[in-house]
C-alpha cells in the first residue's frame, strides 16, 4: 500500500507554497472492526447529549459518509479544498459547505472568479448542491457568501505572510469552533480568517496555530484588508 507523502515548497519572499502529494486514488474501504470502533463512537457521543461538530475534507469520505449518519443531529462543516466527486457527494450532508476559490471555479467551469457576478453565481449553485449554506474561500480576497440572496464578501485580514502552509485548514479548524459554538455567522468568519492571518505568519503549520486568547487579544492589532479585488 502506498504511504500518503506530502512535501511543501515555500516562496520566501511572498509566503506561498506549493505542495507534491504522493497518495493512494482511492482509500481502503472500512473493515468490520473499524465500522465496530466508529458505532461505539457515535454511541458515546449521542449518549453524552452534548452538540456534536465534524469537520470532512472528502479524503476519507466513507469514513465521513457512514458517522454521519450515525449522528444525525452533528452539524457538518466541509473544507472543499478541491474538487472531486467524493465532495459532492458529501455536500448533500453538509450544513457549512466552505470551499476554496478552486474549487468553486472548477464546479462552474470558469477560467477564474473575477467578478461579483461570477462568485454569486457560484454561491447559487453551491447552495443547490449542500443541505446547508455555502461559503468560498477567496485567500487574502476574503471569504464570500450569501445573506438574504445578497453576496457578502468578508474582507481578510492585513498581514506579514511568512508561510501559508496550512492557513486553510487552520480557518476551516476555527470555523468548526465557531460553529460548535453556535456563533452568528458574522463572527465566526472574523474570528477564522483572523486565526489563519496569525497562522501564517510563522513557520510551519502546527507550531504556528494560536491559541484562543491569542486570537482574542489580537482583534485590535489587524487591520482589515480592504481591497477592492473583484467587478461589480
Amino acid at each position: 500500500m502506498i504511504t500518503p507523502l506530502a512535501s511543501v515548497l515555500v516562496n520566501r519572499l511572498t509566503g506561498s507554497r506549493t505542495i507534491i502529494t504522493r497518495k493512494m486514488q482511492t482509500p481502503p474501504s472500512l473493515t468490520y472492526e473499524q465500522k465496530l470502533k466508529l458505532d461505539d463512537l457515535a454511541e458515546r457521543l449521542i449518549a453524552s447529549e452534548e452538540p456534536v461538530t465534524i469537520l470532512i475534507d472528502g479524503h476519507e469520505a466513507e469514513i465521513s459518509e457512514y458517522l454521519i449518519k450515525k449522528l444525525p443531529n452533528a452539524r457538518v462543516v466541509m473544507d472543499g479544498g478541491s474538487l472531486r466527486a467524493s465532495n459532492i457527494k458529501l455536500a448533500a450532508w453538509t450544513d457549512y459547505f466552505v470551499v476554496s476559490e478552486h474549487f468553486a471555479r472548477d464546479y462552474m467551469s470558469y477560467r477564474s472568479l473575477s467578478t461579483e457576478a461570477e462568485i454569486k453565481a457560484a454561491l447559487i449553485e453551491l447552495n443547490k448542491i449542500c443541505r446547508g449554506e455555502a461559503f468560498i474561500t477567496l485567500g487574502e480576497k476574503g471569504c464570500a457568501f450569501l445573506k438574504s440572496g445578497m453576496l457578502q464578501i468578508v474582507p481578510s485580514w492585513l498581514c506579514n505572510a511568512v508561510d501559508t502552509t496550512g492557513a486553510g485548514d487552520v480557518f476551516h479548524g476555527a470555523f468548526t469552533y465557531g460553529v460548535h459554538y453556535s456563533w452568528h455567522i458574522d463572527n465566526i468568519i472574523l474570528f477564522s480568517s483572523l486565526t489563519a492571518a496569525i497562522s501564517i505568519e510563522k513557520k510551519g503549520v502546527r507550531e504556528s496555530m494560536p491559541d484562543l486568547a491569542v486570537v482574542h487579544h489580537s482583534l485590535n492589532s489587524y487591520e482589515r484588508n480592504l481591497t477592492q479585488y473583484f467587478e461589480e
